[in-house]
């Protein structure tokens, strides 16, 4: 007897294929040590306070590393930088012909990420086509589909891809971990822990941040 398909698995293969994802721990890698580098070149993230935001500086470096794999041609993705929906900053999606992909921070990887507006939006058409008892009646809803890059949490202790379920808090299914596509576990360490997931940066600190850097070279 042939092996029963898996919609949510299909999905992820189709819009995220194999061949591309030995590019994920690579950018996650550089991502938190880029964090772990601005922490040790400047002195006013040594705090209690500035420890807490180093979740919002691996946001930032994660979606740049993706970007720049997207604008190098390593990704096959179309970048967009979407509004949160309070005016409060934008994150990065990328864009497949059939999905909206998100990276998400979050401290399992089988845990679905917090609530947020735009992700309530991208996952509910994730009802649609998956499995037919949830939706028959929605089969005309060409909306893109919503897929989770999921990393995290204190130091890079595993990245997989996912899909979220639409309405409940949990996921319908998700990969294997992504990290351990590369063999020396030791080089994703971080000495820095306990800092949460965060929807968004203060742009204060991100423009400091940018700043001192700048001039540091």
């Amino acid at each position: 007897m042939p092996d029963a398909s898996n919609p949510a698995q299909e999905l992820i293969d189709n819009e995220f294929p194999e061949i591309y994802r030995p590019l994920i721990p690579g950018a996650l890698k550089r991502a938190y040590a880029s964090a772990d580098q601005a922490y040790d070149r400047l002195d006013f993230l040594n705090t209690p306070s500035g420890n807490f935001h180093r979740g919002d500086l691996i946001v930032i470096a994660a979606e740049f590393e993706f970007m720049r794999l997207m604008r190098e041609g390593h990704l096959p993705f179309e970048p967009s930088w979407d509004d949160y929906a309070s005016p409060t900053g934008k994150h990065l999606v990328m864009r497949s012909p059939g999905a909206h992909i998100t990276i998400n921070q979050v401290d399992s990887p089988h845990k679905k990420p917090r609530w947020a507006q735009f992700r309530e939006d991208f996952g509910t058409p994730n009802a649609a086509y998956l499995f037919e008892e949830w939706n028959e009646e929605r089969r005309a809803d060409l909306s893109k589909k919503h897929i989770l890059l999921l990393h995290g949490y204190g130091n890079l202790r595993f990245s997989n891809l996912a899909i979220p379920h639409p309405t409940m808090n949990r996921l319908i299914w998700w990969t294997s971990d992504l990290v351990k596509l590369v063999p020396d576990e030791s080089v994703w360490t971080s000495p820095v822990s306990g800092e949460g997931p965060t929807e968004s940066p203060e742009p204060e600190l991100v423009e400091e941040i940018i700043k001192t850097i700048r001039d540091a070279e």
